[in-house]
């Protein structure tokens, strides 16, 4: 995504939030953490009301977001699913905070009595809940604590005096992981980690000592490369930046087989240039946006450039100890998702299969191409089955998105429309497009940018004529204007061009 391009509505963001006690530090964390992100917003909160008895009032504010936190310390754990059915929109409940009286020992765990296993059977009921409703999201701040630890993140005084949940000095961590997850579900996620490997995947300076000096089981590295591992399992791309000699870096890598194959690597760029130029050229190989990065290099001055010239990329902070690296890295929650697909489960494969689409391409004219590709393009009506894919690619596709529209699964759930799976000779592309109807009107027609270019815009148009009298329109946005003439070229009813 353009960092540029709005990632929530044009006008000004509105958030609720209810607490059953006294939110002002983390409302003003927010409009803080808002700010810093340049996402103009507007923070409202009702400190000790129930959402219910403030029904008129939020419904008044409109907001897009409303926020629900419910604190152990006040002992009172509403049952949540009526609750949730009487608020519209989408909403974010944050977890409870595990805590103790002190009073049972570990049979807390056990004595449903107690606050602890109330604290629990709340949480895990809220957790089962987000799992059916796509409209209500989770922020753990149960997890934050565990992290931090309650006496970093709870002050009895203040709760004493002021009926302050959350201490103060915590609550931005508090406010920066509420906007990741809303950030998530509107569509702005990190795709990439991007790794150095010298000292970082390995313990050794390739270039000094050889492959056969760097030590690849070095306490700590073996624990970053499982973490590597499981972030490349749940659909994140993973690529290297390296300072070295092409032929060094295959030689490394090669000591890693077959333990970490060179292949879990969707794209390794090295040579004696800048970390910043191969960050980019990471992007453009990839079809990412630059904000779509997550960049992890031992050395302070290189983090340091990446920050400065590519403030869009994320660059954490990680120890020197490289033991200590993963336990600093899962805490700061580098990769906020709002699902996870099975398009994204296969997404390095897909990779993998569109190189050998690329080769196939420069080996014959363009439309020579296409006609070798053999696709098949499969409609599936939208469904609760789909939905979660359909927001997917609403919030992702910027050069092929016919009026630049945005939706959450819970907005599309209901909605008249279609999703399109694609497969050619090479392999499965995944459902790659997706209509949204309104009436006869397509509101939204959304394409995945790597099934540009292979004329999947008219079979879409032709399975669209068969649904009967649809009509089209386009709206201009910064990236789409590859869009304008699809209608008038294929012949299919739109209306005059949007005013955007």
């Amino acid at each position: 995504m353009n960092p540029t391009e709005p990632i929530f509505p044009a006008r000004p963001l509105r958030l609720a939030l209810c607490a059953d006690s006294s939110p002002q530090f983390l409302v003003r964390a927010l409009e803080a953490e808002l700010l810093n992100r340049n996402i103009p917003a507007e923070v409202r909160s009702w400190a000790f009301a129930a959402p219910q008895t403030v029904l008129k009032e939020l419904q008044a504010f409109n907001p897009d977001w409303t926020g629900l936190w419910f604190c152990s310390e006040a002992e009172v754990l509403p049952t949540l699913a009526p609750l949730i059915e009487k608020l519209p929109g989408n909403l974010f409940c944050y977890t409870a905070a595990t805590c103790d009286e002190g009073t049972c020992g570990s049979l807390a765990l056990i004595r449903p009595e107690t606050l602890r296993a109330r604290v629990l059977k709340w949480n895990a009921a809220l957790v089962e809940l987000a799992r059916t409703l796509p409209r209500l999201a989770v922020v753990d701040l149960d997890g934050l604590q565990a992290q931090r630890g309650r006496e970093n993140t709870f002050d009895p005084r203040l709760w004493a005096i002021a009926r302050v949940a959350f201490a103060p000095h915590a609550v931005p961590e508090l406010a920066r992981r509420t906007v990741d997850v809303l950030a998530a579900r509107m569509g702005h996620l990190r795709k990439v980690l991007v790794t150095d490997l010298d000292d970082t995947l390995w313990d050794g300076r390739i270039g000094e000592v050889g492959s056969e000096g760097i030590d690849p089981d070095a306490p700590g590295f073996p624990a970053y490369r499982a973490w590597l591992g499981k972030l490349v399992s749940r659909g994140i791309l993973l690529a290297a930046a390296s300072r070295n000699d092409p032929e060094a870096v295959q030689a490394g890598l090669m000591r890693l087989n077959p333990l970490f194959p060179t292949s879990s690597f969707s794209a390794i760029e090295c040579g004696w240039g800048s970390k910043c130029e191969m960050l980019r050229q990471i992007a453009r190989r990839l079809h990412v946006g630059i904000d779509s990065l997550v960049f992890i290099d031992d050395r302070p001055e290189q983090r340091a450039e990446v920050r400065s010239e590519l403030p869009e990329v994320a660059v954490p902070e990680i120890p020197e100890d490289p033991a200590c690296r993963v336990e600093a890295l899962a805490r700061q929650s580098l990769f906020e998702a709002a699902q996870i697909t099975a398009e994204d489960r296969v997404r390095v494969q897909t990779l993998r299969d569109e190189e050998q689409r690329e080769a196939a391409a420069a080996a014959c004219s363009p439309e020579a191409y296409i006609a070798s590709l053999r696709q098949k393009l499969i409609p599936e009506p939208l469904t609760s089955a789909n939905v979660e894919r359909a927001a997917q690619l609403t919030q992702r596709c910027n050069q092929f998105n016919m009026r630049g529209t945005r939706h959450t699964a819970a907005e599309l759930l209901g909605k008249r429309g279609w999703l399109y799976r694609l497969r050619d000779r090479f392999g499965e592309l995944g459902l790659i497009s997706v209509v949204v109807l309104e009436g006869n009107f397509i509101e939204t027609w959304a394409l995945s940018c790597r099934a540009l270019n292979r004329g999947i815009e008219a079979l879409i148009l032709e399975h669209l004529r068969q649904q009967g009298q649809l009509i089209g329109a386009y709206r201009a946005t910064p990236r789409n204007t590859r869009c304008r003439t699809v209608y008038a070229a294929h012949a299919f009813p739109h209306l005059p061009e949007e005013t955007p």
